[in-house]
């Protein structure tokens, strides 16, 4: 392979960033001027009275990432369970001991207190 071979990628990539950087310079020319207006924070037709950016409790946060790495490794869990049949008992004995280190990372969770909300 030469390096020939390579030339339409380049291509296809220098035409990306020049379309790219066209349609940005573009954009700048076009868009409407700044209005500091409408920077206001403005819901209901009320001005807020107190700070818009708020700080959240660290217990939001963990609440929101254990939901999320438990609902995403439940997701491995139904592909592996639809093709169970055909893969046998190497692929239960997988999904098993999945399935064991979730429970044990649920119970140790638990333990630390990381489910409860303060």
């Amino acid at each position: 392979m030469s390096l020939w071979d390579y030339l339409p990628i380049l291509v296809f990539a220098g035409l990306g960033l020049v379309i790219g950087g066209a349609i940005l310079g573009l954009s700048k020319i076009v868009r409407p001027k700044h209005n500091p207006v409408k920077d206001l924070p403005y819901e209901s037709g009320i001005l807020a009275t107190t700070p818009v950016r708020q700080r959240f409790s660290i217990s939001f946060y963990l609440t929101a990432m254990l939901f999320i790495v438990f609902d995403i490794e439940l997701a491995f869990i139904y592909p592996i369970a639809v093709t169970l049949r055909d893969r046998g008992t190497a692929a239960l004995i997988v999904m098993l001991s999945f399935v064991a280190t979730l429970v044990a990372a649920l119970v140790y969770i638990w333990r630390k207190g990381a489910l409860e909300w303060r």
